[in-house]
């Protein structure tokens, strides 16, 4: 899913849906005063400072501002955690029927029932409006943050761009740092509350 403002309403579910959420065996713990494990803070990196010099030349061709970006990589950097995360997913160890028995728990389902109820003019709005089920954008919403209650900590601009030079599916960050960056330039969230999973996931 690509997450642009057109679809900042379901973006806002599920923001980055090519990983785990807050919500999985991958998921952040808190073990520092910051909120956050060492391997989750910024750490000096050379070629990622290159790599983001380079970078803001091309979002300024797609129409992001000078000031959106200073504002979206201030206090922001390379994360090695993120990176080795993304290697060691719970998607590519486990059995699928291991997986689902996690992914669609008995506790999952049942939320999901609720939040499908409480918030069904929403998601069949959305669902008509963008062409998704709304019984699978709820499904997404649970698999990602367990229905919002576990929407992660990790600022999204700094996770989106060390997938994004990282390179293992660095095209796909790209596009999703810029659509993150046009999140910001649009006013929809401040740069200082942009904070996901490891992967970028918002909840």
């Amino acid at each position: 899913m690509q997450i642009t403002r057109r679809s900042f309403g379901l973006g806002a579910i599920a923001l980055g849906l090519s990983a785990c959420g807050g919500s999985g065996p991958g998921a952040v713990t808190s073990t520092s005063s910051s909120g956050l494990p060492a391997d989750l803070r910024p750490v000096s990196n050379v070629a990622y400072d290159a790599w983001v010099a380079s970078f803001r030349e091309r979002a300024a061709t797609k129409g992001i501002s000078q000031s959106t970006l200073a504002t979206a990589f201030r206090d922001t950097g390379y994360l090695p955690g993120v990176v080795t995360r993304d290697r060691n997913q719970t998607e590519f160890k486990r059995s699928l029927e291991d997986y689902l028995a996690i992914a669609a728990s008995e506790e999952r389902v049942q939320k999901g029932r609720a939040a499908f109820s409480r918030h069904r003019g929403t998601l069949m709005a959305i669902g008509d409006r963008y062409g998704v089920d709304a019984y699978i954008i709820t499904a997404i919403w649970g698999l990602e943050s367990f229905y919002g209650e576990r929407r992660g900590q990790v600022p999204v601009i700094s996770a989106t761009s060390t997938l994004a030079f990282d390179g293992r599916r660095g095209q796909f960050f790209e596009q999703q740092l810029i659509a993150a960056l046009r999140i910001l330039q649009n006013g929809d969230i401040p740069a200082g509350r942009m904070t996901g999973s490891w992967a970028g996931a918002m909840g």
